[in-house]
């Protein structure tokens, strides 16, 4: 049992890191680190690499913090109701009232997404350590 929690875990922050690293990847190979010609260049295209997907990474994750606490429902009933009516092969108007949709949408927030917010950290750490070597030579 305590293993197949790890392994859970494990999953988890490598479906947020893997991503992450191949955008990272795909900035240093945009910037071309192997064509830098200094030092200082390497370690801000290195900082660059690294901050993007941890900025990427902690703004998901604070999209999904305010979704959590129902910034979004107001849009979402509203885009419901406005397609039901505006485009009726979707299906007929909804009888649901708005307090009733926010209820029935408190029931399925979304939990355990922590490991998104921590893989940004990881990654916005790595890039003040760059951004650090940068201003020491710099």
């Amino acid at each position: 049992m305590k293993n197949n929690k790890f392994v859970k875990i494990l999953i988890k922050y490598a479906a947020c890191i893997v991503p992450a690293t191949i955008m990272t990847l795909l900035v240093i190979d945009t910037h071309e680190l192997a064509l830098a010609e200094s030092e200082v260049e390497r370690y801000r295209i290195l900082t660059d690499a690294f901050t993007i997907p941890g900025v990427v990474l902690i703004m998901v994750a604070a999209l999904v913090f305010i979704s959590n606490l129902g910034g979004f429902d107001g849009l979402g009933y509203s885009l419901k109701v406005a397609i039901k009516r505006l485009l009726p092969f979707f299906g007929a108007v909804p009888d649901e009232k708005y307090g009733d949709y926010v209820e029935r949408k408190r029931a399925h927030r979304i939990k355990g997404y922590q490991f998104i917010l921590h893989s940004g950290l990881l990654f916005l750490a790595i890039a003040l350590y760059f951004m650090y070597k940068f201003y020491q030579i710099y």
